[in-house]
């Protein structure tokens, strides 16, 4: 999946972590890397000012990925039922799994279970995490 500069960075995106194999694959699940100017996927760690400024405003990308869609915030597991919503997967097994994590009745009590699950796989791969 190839991510839009993050100086270039207006209007809608999706700020996720690239370095976590989860994070990529859901986010390559939803289908959203061909929309082209539509929606900008940015991974974080290459983007430390919009990290910082999300950290600010309470929302730590080691805890959640963000979407912004029409000036509006989603974070954490509201991020990833956004995601689910707009996606465009193109096979059933993609859209099974944006079900899965962001429109399925458990999904939000998941959340948090995935989040720290994403920081044990990080550390399993000798990755650290991001930092604001």
């Amino acid at each position: 999946m190839s991510d839009a500069e993050p100086d270039k960075v207006g209007g809608d995106y999706v700020l996720y972590d690239g370095a976590c194999p989860a994070c990529s694959r859901y986010v390559a699940a939803t289908g959203l890397a061909g929309c082209g100017d539509r929606i900008t996927l940015i991974d974080a760690r290459q983007a430390p000012a919009l990290v910082a400024e999300h950290a600010v405003a309470g929302r730590n990308i080691d805890d959640g990925m963000v979407v912004a869609i029409g000036g509006r915030m989603h974070f954490g597991a509201e991020a990833t039922r956004k995601l689910a919503e707009i996606g465009q997967p193109a096979t059933r097994g993609r859209a099974l799994l944006l079900w899965l994590v962001g429109q399925a009745p458990w999904a939000g009590a998941l959340y948090p279970a995935l989040s720290a699950g994403r920081r044990g796989l990080l550390r399993l791969l000798g990755r650290p995490l991001i930092r604001s």
